[in-house]
Formats: structure tokens, sequence, C-alpha cells
């Protein structure tokens, strides 16, 4: 039980995990509940951030705004922010 603890622990498995959650919610919105599919370009919006991440991690790792938890909620806010602003 301790190294499935310590496998979802990791920075990079976290952010991952939320981009996958991301992209599927956005696929599923834009195939079943939107009246238009969703471009690639708003669907690649949420990933960007998560690659933003990936690109700052190694220079500002000890730094505050770098906390995994944070960029986890702004992809989960970008994903919300797409499908609100594709609805209306």
């Amino acid at each position: 039980m301790s190294k499935i603890k310590d496998f979802f622990k990791n920075p990079h498995i976290q952010i991952s995990l939320a981009t996958g959650i991301s992209i599927l919610t956005l696929a599923y919105f834009s195939k079943r509940v939107l009246p238009q599919p969703l471009s690639y370009l708003e669907i690649a919006a949420p990933p960007f951030i998560a690659t933003i991440y990936e690109s700052m991690l190694a220079k500002y790792k000890d730094k505050k705004f770098m906390q995994t938890w944070i960029w986890v909620l702004a992809i989960f806010i970008a994903t919300a922010l797409v499908i609100i602003l594709h609805a209306v």
C-alpha cells in the first residue's frame, strides 16, 4: 500500500492525472453535451498549463507557486472555463 501512496504523491503523476481527466472531460462535453464540438485549440488549453508547470518545475522547484495542487486546480479551472465559454 505504501508504494501506491508514494506513486500518487509524485507531482508528475498528479499533473498527468489532472491533465488526462481534463482531456477526457473536454472530449465528453464536446461530443455529448455542447451544441458544437470544441476546437483543437480549446481542447489544448488545460494541457498547455501542464506543459508550463513541467517546464518551470526544474528552475523553480522550491518556490511556493510551484505547489502541485495549485497547478492541478488551474488545470481544472481552465477545463471549466473552456466548457462554460464555449456553451455561451
